[in-house]
């Protein structure tokens, strides 16, 4: 069977690839110290975020590309664990700036 006719079949059941949403790597570590910053900043004013500098980030790759990573599903399935690409941050393969 060749590659298109594959695909035929797929669309012939409904099932179509889509783009993996990229979402960052959150342990229950990252998930509890988000939390009480968020508690700890709730309350903040206007007058107390003015003195908070928010960088701008860029992406640069060292080696390959991020790419693009496709999965299959049916238009009405709901998006599942694996349909997620998990982001491990700050582990090689490219430096910020």
């Amino acid at each position: 069977m060749s590659y298109q006719s594959a695909i035929n079949v797929l669309h012939a059941v409904e099932i179509y690839a889509e783009i993996k949403k990229k979402k960052p790597l959150l342990t229950e570590k990252h998930k509890k110290a988000r939390l009480a910053w968020a508690k700890k900043h709730q309350y903040w004013a206007v007058h107390d975020w003015r003195r908070v500098i928010f960088s701008d980030e860029t992406k640069i790759n060292i080696c390959g590309s991020d790419g693009c990573k496709y999965y299959w599903k049916k238009k009405r399935d709901r998006l599942h664990p694996h349909h997620i690409d998990v982001i491990v941050k700050h582990e090689g393969g490219g430096f910020m700036s």
